[in-house]
C-alpha cells in the first residue's frame, strides 16, 4: 500500500546551496488497536517538543477507503542537500519515537516525493480537507511525455473559468526511488470543504462553454489530442482515491 498527501507550508531548513524545497517526507502510519487515542496524544507531546521550530511537521488523516484510521506525518519541504543535514539533537529526537511512537504503531511506510508545479492546476493551495488519487504507472512509460501532457492539460483548465474550475486547486508529486513501480500523487485541496464534492455545489458551465477537446485541440492540434489519448489510457496500472483532513492539533504551529 502506497498514500500520500502533503501541503506546500514553512521549509524546514535554510540550505547553503541554492535548490528549490519541494521534496517531502512522508510516513503512512496505523496506530494498534485500541491505542489510537494514547499515539495521538504521545504524538502531540513530541510535535511540541521537537518540531516546534525546526523539522515541521504536519499529520493527515485518511477519512475513506482501505487505509481509513491511517495518518500522514508529512515533513515540511526540504531540498536534496537537506539529507545532508544533521539534527543537532538527533539521538534525542530518535529516542522519544523509540519511546513514545513506535510502540503504539502497526503498519508504517515511508516514501519520499517531489512536487512538479507545471503539472498541477494553482498548486500549494493551503486547506483543511483534501482528495487524493494515487497512480501506478506502468513500467518503462516515459515520464516526459505523461508530464508534458500532465501539464498540458493543467494550463487549459487553469485558463477556464467556469465556477468549478476557477475553484480547483491540485498539486502534483511524482515519488523519488520507487524503482520500477512509478508512482504519481494529485492531491485536490478543497478550499470549501467536503461539502463542495458534492454533485451540483459550484455552478454550472454556461452554454457554449468550449469542451476541454475543443480547447486542446484548437492549442496542439488533433494528432497531438490522438497521441494523448493513447498515452494516458497505456499509462496507469492501477488507481487509488481518499479523502484526508489536516490534524492541526497534530501538527507543528
Amino acid at each position: 500500500m502506497k498514500t500520500f498527501s502533503a501541503l506546500l507550508l514553512v521549509a524546514a531548513s535554510i540550505s547553503a546551496v541554492a535548490q528549490k524545497a519541494d521534496i517531502f517526507t512522508v510516513s503512512t502510519v496505523q496506530p494498534k488497536n485500541g491505542q489510537r487515542m494514547a499515539w495521538e496524544a504521545a504524538y502531540k507531546t513530541h510535535i511540541a517538543k521537537f518540531h516546534g521550530t525546526i523539522d515541521k511537521t504536519y499529520v493527515y488523516e485518511i477519512m475513506s477507503g482501505p487505509s481509513t484510521g491511517y495518518y500522514l506525518i508529512v515533513g515540511a519541504p526540504v531540498t536534496y542537500a537537506d539529507f545532508d543535514a544533521v539534527r543537532a539533537d538527533e539521538n534525542a529526537h530518535n529516542l522519544d519515537l523509540d519511546k513514545t511512537f513506535f510502540p503504539l504503531l502497526g503498519n508504517t511506510y515511508d516514501g519520499t516525493y517531489q512536487t512538479i508545479d507545471s503539472c498541477g492546476i494553482r498548486p500549494g493551495l493551503l486547506s483543511d480537507a483534501f482528495a487524493v488519487t494515487v497512480r501506478h504507472l506502468k513500467e518503462g512509460l516515459n515520464i516526459q511525455d505523461y508530464r508534458r501532457e500532465l501539464a498540458r492539460g493543467a494550463k487549459i483548465r487553469t485558463a477556464q473559468k467556469s465556477p468549478f474550475w476557477a475553484n480547483f486547486h491540485t498539486t502534483y508529486y511524482e515519488q523519488l526511488w520507487d524503482g520500477s513501480d512509478q508512482v504519481t500523487v494529485t492531491v485536490r485541496s478543497l478550499k470549501d470543504g467536503f461539502k463542495s464534492l458534492a454533485n451540483g455545489f459550484y455552478p454550472a458551465e454556461p452554454a457554449g462553454t468550449p469542451s476541454f477537446r475543443d480547447e486542446y485541440v484548437q492549442r496542439y492540434g488533433h494528432n497531438a489530442w490522438d497521441d494523448r489519448v493513447k498515452l494516458l489510457e497505456d499509462a496507469v496500472v492501477s488507481t487509488s482515491q481518499y479523502i484526508m483532513k489536516l490534524r492541526r492539533d497534530m501538527s507543528s504551529k
